[in-house]
């Protein structure tokens, strides 16, 4: 058992943000009623790579986030305001603290920096970014979790790992998503919490077992959203109303 991770786990959040409005919402059910339980072996031994090069002293209280932006054709003229608000999101979080920014379809547009270097580059970088694709939701948190992983081993496990996603919630294929979702359960010191719009019935980002579920009104609401996820490391319930109204 790690003594990083002993220290850290139970500090590690993984948070998805639906953000596009959608009229049609999704009817997905989960495809089980028992909750998942958690494999603490598997999370203790977490990340599971071995880094070529670890920090002499890692910073337990870093926080270390990967931000998945929905850059689908669905988000149409939406993906302006979603820009604007992963910027945004670096003035709540300290210089110190470390970032990625991933596009569904664009792939790695920020390789994982300090905040302080991302908020000189970052909105030059997401510039070229439009609306284009589909949703590979699934594909884009596996890679985001691997980057995460990565930079975990080179910590020593020390300090707090989340993946943020904006997305309007169609994900590609929604029983991978919930196998994923599910393995990063019971497998990862990860919590799941999803603010989203748009999204009725049954659905594996909703289910009580997997994390939280926020709605939020609409993008323009995405920036205060995305700052309040960022700015929490353990305790995600200071996020609970961006104008959501019921469904």
């Amino acid at each position: 058992m790690k003594l990083g991770n002993l220290i850290s786990f139970a500090a590690v959040g993984f948070v998805v943000l639906m953000v596009h409005q959608s009229t049609k919402g999704t009817t997905y059910e989960a495809s089980r009623d028992v909750a998942v339980e958690p494999n603490w072996a598997a999370i203790t031994a977490w990340p599971s790579v071995q880094a070529d090069i670890v920090e002499a002293q890692p910073n337990p209280n870093r926080r270390v986030t990967a931000i998945v932006l929905d850059d689908s054709g669905s988000m149409g003229t939406d993906i302006g305001a979603a820009k604007a608000a992963v910027v945004g999101a670096l003035n709540a979080m300290d210089d110190a603290d470390r970032i990625a920014v991933l596009g569904l379809n664009a792939g790695v547009i920020l390789p994982f920096a300090s905040v302080a270097e991302s908020k000189t580059n970052l909105e030059r970088l997401l510039a070229p970014i439009e609306s284009d694709g589909s949703t590979p939701l699934t594909e884009a948190i596996v890679k985001a979790q691997a980057m995460l992983e990565t930079e975990a081993a080179a910590a020593r496990g020390f300090g707090t790992f989340r993946v943020i996603v904006t997305t309007d919630g169609q994900a590609d294929n929604d029983a991978a998503l919930e196998s994923l979702i599910e393995d990063l359960a019971a497998t990862t010191p990860i919590q799941v919490t999803t603010i989203g719009i748009g999204i009725r019935g049954g659905h594996v980002l909703r289910r009580e077992d997997l994390g939280m579920f926020v709605d939020v009104a609409n993008v323009d609401a995405l920036e205060d959203a995305l700052q309040a996820a960022v700015a929490e490391n353990t305790d995600f319930n200071a996020i609970t109303d961006f104008g959501a109204t019921e469904g």
